[in-house]
């Protein structure tokens, strides 16, 4: 039986603007994505029916992974079903695109798989039934980005080192979105992320896990610590060893540190 594994990207948003609400009740934004080379793997095995594996139990039932392949059925009218195993490097909940690279990736295999071409898929349509940050993972590539998500508008990559820091918490996107505290941007800022203030407001949890960064860091974090997606990862770019080792020296197993660097792709 043939088996395909694909590997799934995770990303940073070196900056992300709110710009403004839809009449649709999405919203419209300007960011930039950064892929970065921390992967999850998707291993699929095609099979009579669909099963899915993964090494984290939380993420058993409702995966994006076979939403995507039901998704792509529905569309294409296929009936194919995978024996999928997944290997989670990435943490889910983290704006880190841990499920919408995973999605991104099962929708590039099941297109090799049948001989679809990725430029026929819809990637507004996607975008709203699988994930806003969907389609960007699509281009394979970095680059700035707006729409709710969806529109490609040009490639770029930074080529930086990234020191990420993600706590053992989830956030809530959507919660972040409707967020009292949410503060449109009127011209695109590509220092900020307009979801960094309102996650200081809206989660005491996220509060503690700043500040404590703050407390070990000082001033020099304060003026580096960016904040990726909606949360709940930090991260410093092209960071000092000192600040690797401090934070490796300080986790306390309040959160996980990766060093990474921009995906380097042909």
């Amino acid at each position: 039986m043939n088996s395909f594994t694909h590997k799934s990207p995770a990303k940073i948003n070196t900056f992300l603007n709110v710009l403004s609400k839809r009449s649709d009740g999405y919203h419209n934004i300007y960011t930039h994505f950064e892929l970065i080379d921390i992967f999850d793997e998707i291993n699929f095995v095609p099979s009579i029916e669909n099963t899915f594996f993964c090494d984290d139990p939380d993420l058993i039932k409702n995966n994006i992974i076979e939403k995507t392949c039901t998704w792509f059925n529905e569309v294409f009218n296929k009936k194919q079903s995978f024996n999928i195993k997944l290997k989670k490097k990435i943490p889910y909940g983290s704006g880190l695109g841990s499920g919408s690279s995973n999605s991104a990736s099962t929708l590039i295999f099941l297109c090799m798989f049948h001989g679809e071409e990725i430029k026929n898929l819809d990637k507004t349509e996607i975008s709203k039934k699988l994930g806003a940050d969907v389609p960007i993972f699509l281009e394979q590539k970095s680059g700035f980005a707006s729409g709710v998500g969806e529109v490609f508008e040009k490639e770029h990559s930074f080529k930086s080192e990234y020191l990420i820091i993600s706590p053992n918490f989830n956030i809530s996107t959507r919660d972040l979105y409707n967020s009292k505290f949410l503060q449109t941007n009127h011209e695109p800022d590509r220092k900020t992320n307009s979801f960094f203030e309102p996650l200081k407001s809206e989660s005491p949890e996220f509060k503690a896990f700043y500040d404590y960064l703050i407390g070990i860091g000082g001033e020099r974090f304060r003026d580096k610590l960016k904040l990726t997606g909606t949360g709940s990862s930090l991260f410093l770019e092209n960071p000092f060893r000192d600040d690797i080792e401090l934070l490796k020296k300080n986790t306390k197993k309040k959160f996980r540190i990766f060093v990474a660097k921009s995906l380097e792709y042909n």
